[in-house]
């Protein structure tokens, strides 16, 4: 693989040779074939060499130089031999499939109408003025012969389906290495390199150093990627089919029509099983082989096949796999195809049978037939096409089902880390209650006890009791924190309005006499709402003890409310004296410091379903909370 991609990058810059090499090959096949020389001849083929060669950097000139071709060969006074007639109809097929690749769009559709009109064109050179002759059947018309004229048409059509999938393939190349370009590719580099991309397809569609427009970036890619295991099942598949058109194509392939059929059918089991392998890694190309091969099956004068088989895996692909042109262009295939298997097929039953007779009743026989051979042909070509359409809704809605369920784990996801964030902030402010709480009983204590120990010795003993109480407490209180922090579920109880007589004692112990009064009940609260006040009542008092005035009791009520805009609930009340400030300091109209403590309440009663506020009132400094009643967890 690393070779094959260094060998790729490394011709890029000569691709330009390939156009006039394939002139050349031209000019000389007809030399060495020693076809008869002629003047209008050799200046017919030399057009079509150089219409060959020029078809990259002149595409305008090439296709100038491709009606003039077409029109010399027209007018010639002398009929040429087949392998002439197959040079010219080689050098159309290239020269439209290099300027559908490498014009803009204005010159890119007239190459498009010149293939369909070039058709008629050459079918009448190869049939009327050439050696591919037809039974003479039929009452004359204008001096041919009826089986002359549907002989002409057959021909025609054939011709045109071959030029018009030598353009599509060109038009994907085009689409190719514009989409390249578009993806930021450096002129000059190998289109499809940005994905790993590298194949002979994709060579194809590189500039080779000549300017590129850089028209519709997005688009869809000549070569799918494949990995090694989808290419290798391909790769088998198609020489598992080859191998199964041995025994059921056996009369073609082991001479029974001859040496000259026995040829052509390997030619077209060849052209069907490349048509298979690439049906997945190029549907267009494999779409183009297809009808390719097709028609050089028609065109040697063979029947249904079990090669044929590939038709239909082709079509398939292109709906499976291909993408808007490709997929459309494969629906084009099957109607089209439907129409001329059917006319090809009742057209060489009509000859086997010798009753191509307008003035007979045959032809009504040969109309129904047709008739019954579209609709046949229709049903069968169009059913693959549908199969590989559903193949694709299919694989589509289970990629789509695949994304939505990483998407819902993605959403599952953020959500749990919201929660978990949430979680954890919430487990901070409890640690900062606690804490806060703990440290300022601790330090009241401390500070009691230092300044009564000559005065009271036994007070020191109370004090240090009450440091080691509050201290405890704490730290229990930290280590069921800290067991939140590391598992789903708390480890340990969580505090609730029970507990609230024993932060009233901290707190009068601390030196700030509390007053707490209950009116009603709280049962009505669940658990987060009774955590909730907790906390509130606790940071409350702590606020009291760190800012407040220690020397006027603080109160702390609790009222059942049996109606409230947020229904029935609890309220909080917490009452305490602010300090006086002095008159000395300097007046900055600031509100006494309280720290985080009140945003904390705050949230923790929006939390909870209710609300919060807290300020001076008075010289009093109020908290007043509001929290519904819930389910107990």
């Amino acid at each position: 693989m690393p070779y094959r991609t260094r060998l790729v990058e490394r011709i890029v810059p000569y691709r330009w040779v390939l156009e006039p090499a394939l002139g050349v090959v031209l000019f000389l096949s007809w030399v060495i074939a020693g076809l008869p020389f002629e003047f209008q001849s050799a200046l017919a083929l030399t057009f079509y060499c150089a219409a060959v060669a020029v078809s990259r950097v002149l595409p305008p000139v090439s296709l100038g130089l491709l009606w003039l071709a077409v029109l010399g060969e027209a007018t010639e006074s002398v009929s040429m031999p087949m392998p002439f007639r197959v040079l010219s109809a080689v050098a159309v097929l290239i020269a439209v499939f290099g300027i559908a690749a490498h014009s803009g769009p204005v010159v890119r559709w007239l190459d498009f109408a010149s293939a369909i009109l070039v058709a008629p064109m050459l079918a009448y050179l190869f049939t009327v003025r050439g050696e591919l002759k037809f039974p003479l059947i039929g009452p004359v018309i204008g001096g041919y012969y009826t089986s002359q004229g549907v002989g002409l048409l057959l021909m025609s059509l054939l011709l045109a389906v071959t030029f018009v999938a030598g353009w599509l393939l060109g038009f994907l190349v085009a689409r190719q290495r514009a989409s390249s370009v578009g993806a930021g590719a450096e002129e000059g580099a190998v289109p499809g390199a940005e994905t790993g991309n590298h194949s002979v397809l994709v060579w194809l569609a590189s500039s080779g150093g000549t300017p590129v427009p850089e028209s519709d970036p997005n688009r869809t890619g000549l070569v799918r990627r494949l990995t090694r295991r989808q290419l290798t099942f391909d790769i088998a598949g198609a020489v598992l089919f080859a191998v199964l058109c041995l025994p059921f194509d056996s009369a073609g392939l082991f001479g029974i029509s001859g040496d000259g059929g026995a040829r052509s059918a390997i030619v077209v089991v060849i052209g069907f099983t490349v048509a298979v392998a690439v049906r997945r890694i190029s549907p267009a190309v494999a779409l183009a082989i297809a009808w390719l091969t097709a028609v050089l099956q028609m065109t040697t004068g063979h029947s249904i096949q079990f090669s044929d088989v590939a038709i239909l895996v082709v079509l398939y692909a292109t709906a499976a796999y291909g993408d808007r042109i490709v997929r459309w262009s494969g629906l084009i295939s099957a109607g089209l195809g439907a129409v001329v298997a059917a006319l090809y097929l009742s057209l060489t039953a009509a000859l086997n049978q010798s009753y191509l007779d307008l003035l007979s009743g045959a032809i009504s026989r040969l109309a129904l037939e047709f008739v019954f051979l579209v609709v046949v042909s229709a049903t069968v070509l169009g059913l693959s096409w549908v199969l590989g359409l559903l193949m694709r809704t299919w694989r589509n809605a289970r990629m789509s089902r695949r994304a939505q369920v990483v998407a819902e784990f993605d959403r599952a996801r953020a959500v749990e880390d919201v929660v978990v964030e949430q979680e954890r902030t919430r487990i901070a402010r409890d640690m900062h209650d606690v804490v806060a709480h703990s440290l300022a009983v601790v330090i009241a204590q401390a500070d009691g006890a230092r300044y009564a120990r000559h005065a009271d010795p036994d007070a020191v003993d109370v004090a240090l009791k009450t440091i080691a109480s509050t201290a405890r407490s704490a730290l229990g209180d930290v280590r069921v924190l800290l067991a939140e922090l590391r598992h789903a579920q708390p480890e340990g109880p969580q505090p609730s309005l029970d507990d609230l007589d024993r932060t009233v004692e901290q707190v009068r112990a601390a030196g700030l006499d509390v007053t707490v009064e209950r009116i009603g009940g709280y049962g009505m609260l669940g658990s987060a709402q009774q955590i909730a006040a907790y906390r509130i009542v606790q940071e409350a008092l702590t606020n009291a003890l760190r800012h407040g005035d220690t020397s006027m009791p603080a109160t702390v009520v609790l009222a059942e409310v049996a109606q409230r805009d947020g229904g029935p609930g609890i309220t909080i009340t917490v009452r305490n004296t602010m300090k006086t400030v002095q008159t000395d300091t300097p007046a900055t109209g600031a509100l006494p410091r309280v720290g985080h403590g009140l945003p904390g309440m705050r949230e923790r009663a929006t939390l909870a379903g209710g609300s919060l506020a807290a300020g001076p009132a008075g010289g009093e400094f109020l908290v007043n909370a509001f929290l519904p009643a819930g389910e107990t967890a």
